[in-house]
C-alpha cells in the first residue's frame, strides 16, 4: 500500500470514529501542515520523508509494541495540550 493510500485510509478512519466529514483544511490543520502540503502528500506529489520511516519501523515491531508506541505518543500529545 502506498503512502498516500495509507493516509486516506487514516483519513476515513478519524472520520467514521468522529462520525463527521473532515476537510482536507481541517485534517491539516491538525497536522500542523499546510492544506497544500497535505493535498501533496495525497496525490503523491509530496512525500512525508519522516511518516514513512516511522511506518517502516513500526512495521518491524509485533502489534502489541506498535500499540504501545501510539498509545505513549498520545499521551504525550495530550499532556503537552494540557500545559
Amino acid at each position: 500500500m502506498k503512502l498516500a493510500q495509507i493516509i486516506h485510509k487514516i483519513h476515513k478512519l478519524i472520520e467514521a470514529k468522529e462520525l463527521k466529514n473532515i476537510t482536507k483544511r481541517e485534517m491539516a490543520s491538525r497536522l500542523g501542515i499546510s492544506e497544500r502540503t497535505y493535498v501533496e502528500w495525497l496525490r503523491e506529489t509530496n512525500e512525508p520523508i519522516a511518516a514513512k520511516a516511522v511506518l517502516d519501523m513500526l512495521s518491524q515491531l509485533k502489534d502489541d509494541d506498535i500499540i504501545q508506541v501510539v498509545g505513549e505518543w498520545k499521551q504525550e500529545r495530550k499532556n503537552q495540550a494540557n500545559i
